[in-house]
């Protein structure tokens, strides 16, 4: 495995930019599968995970209702909240350090590319994100803190009620980082160039239909996943909205 080395802040965060995650998530992929950028295909992402990430995957509902759709356990704990359907109750669950628990609600076949998103995203963490984490255990009342992060379905970042403009805490810095690393792994930058190479950019919304389209069977991933990712390389401008 590829490890990269990063500079951090104070925090431990990261300092890198969406063009390093980028660069960072194909050189991951072409050590893991050399041939994923010239001849474009799903990853494996379980398996790239498990195997070249070196991380366990389990399955628990970790809510009572979907609002949670991962989590990265950093250290062994005793104290992962989760949901038993069954006994409609909570409990606490052991897991291991080092695991991705994905909720129970994803392990289906019609949410195939919100589980590839969301494992691709929980990865990012395992990657990019241990320092930090780590780094805040014992901050707060809870024992738990930075043990595990729990990655919310709702999550936007915030916006300053005083300029408009949009700003990251550096929890969702964490969070926006660890998207753009799924989106990196699942839809390489080259191989997504190479993809669309014979569909020239014509500012048109059937190109950007099309390219979706394209993007979206030739990668496994969902269409609002290419969507982003088109808007995320600039192939096209950040005023287009997603097609119907």
């Amino acid at each position: 495995m590829f490890k990269p080395e990063f500079k951090y802040s104070s925090t431990g965060m990261p300092i890198i930019s969406n063009a390093d995650i980028d660069n960072l998530g194909e050189r991951m992929v072409v050590d893991f599968d050399s041939s994923a950028l010239f001849a474009p295909h799903p990853i494996d992402i379980e398996r790239f995970v498990e195997k070249y990430l070196k991380m366990h995957i389990e399955f628990m509902f970790l809510s009572h209702c979907g609002v949670y759709l991962g989590t990265t356990v950093f250290q062994t704990t005793d104290y992962l909240p989760v949901y038993i359907p069954e006994e409609k109750r909570a409990e606490f669950a052991h897991v291991d350090a080092n695991t991705i628990v994905i909720d129970g609600s994803l392990d289906s076949e019609n949410q195939e590319h919100r589980f590839r998103f969301t494992l691709g995203h929980e990865g990012g963490h395992g990657v990019l994100h241990p320092s930090f984490f780590l780094s805040t255990i014992g901050s707060s009342e809870r024992d738990d803190t930075g043990i595990y992060v729990r990655c919310r379905s709702d999550y936007k970042a915030t916006q300053n009620s005083v300029t408009g403009y949009r700003f990251l805490t550096e929890s969702e810095r964490a969070e926006q980082q660890a998207n753009r690393f799924s989106a990196a792994v699942l839809m390489p930058k080259s191989a997504v160039k190479i993809l669309l190479a014979g569909l020239p950019y014509n500012k048109s919304s059937k190109w950007v239909s099309n390219a979706i389209e394209m993007i979206s069977d030739t990668f496994n991933v969902s269409k609002e996943a290419a969507f982003y990712r088109l808007k995320g390389l600039k192939m096209i401008e950040d005023h287009i909205r997603m097609p119907l």
